[in-house]
C-alpha cells in the first residue's frame, strides 16, 4: 500500500513560509497516495522557478529543464514510455514567459499528461518581479511605478488552445 512518506525525500525545503508550493505539493502525494501509484510509475518535468525546486522534494523519475521547455520534455518522456504518469510542473513565469507556445501546442495535442501551473504572479526565485500574470497595477522591484500590461489568463489560453481539462484550485 502507498503512502505519503513512499513519496518524501530526506531533501530540506527552502521555500518561503506560506508559499503555495507547500501545498500542491501536499495534494500531489495525497493524489498519489489516493491512485494507489508508487514513485517508479510517476515522472514529472520542472521548470525553473521555486516550483522547480519540488524535483528535490519528491521522490519520482523527474527532471529540471531549462526556463519554459517542461512541457517539451514532459511529451517526449509520454512518447517514450506510455505507461508512466507523468506531470509538467511549471511557474508562471517560467512557463508564460518563457515557454508560452509549449502550452499552446500541448493544449492543441493533448498528450496524456498532467501540467501543474504554480501561478503566484511573480517571478519569486528572482527576488519578486512581475511576471505574465501579474496583475495590473501591481508594484514590484521590477515595476516601482505599477504593472502597465494587462495579465495574462492561463486558463483561458489553455481552454482557447482546446486543453481537454482544465481547472483551477487554490
Amino acid at each position: 500500500m502507498s503512502s505519503d512518506d513512499n513519496f518524501r525525500t530526506s531533501a530540506e525545503i527552502t521555500w518561503c513560509k506560506g508559499c503555495g508550493n507547500f501545498g500542491i505539493l501536499g495534494a500531489l502525494k495525497n493524489a498519489f497516495v489516493e491512485l494507489g501509484l508508487r514513485p517508479d510509475q510517476i515522472f514529472c518535468a520542472y521548470g525553473i522557478g521555486c516550483h522547480g525546486h519540488m524535483v528535490n522534494y519528491l521522490k519520482t523519475y523527474g527532471f529540471q529543464g531549462v526556463h519554459g521547455r517542461a512541457l517539451p520534455l514532459a511529451t517526449g518522456v509520454k512518447i517514450a514510455d506510455r505507461n508512466l504518469k507523468v506531470l509538467a510542473m511549471v511557474g508562471d513565469g517560467d512557463q508564460l514567459g518563457e515557454g508560452g507556445n509549449h502550452l499552446i501546442h500541448a493544449g492543441r495535442k493533448n498528450p496524456d499528461i498532467t501540467c501543474v501551473l504554480h501561478d503566484n504572479q511573480l517571478y519569486s526565485l528572482t527576488v519578486g518581479h512581475a511576471s505574465p500574470t501579474s496583475g495590473r497595477g501591481a508594484k514590484t522591484r521590477s515595476t516601482p511605478q505599477g504593472v502597465f500590461d494587462q495579465p495574462l489568463n492561463p486558463l483561458a489560453l489553455a481552454i482557447a488552445s482546446g486543453a481537454g481539462f482544465v481547472a483551477r484550485g487554490f
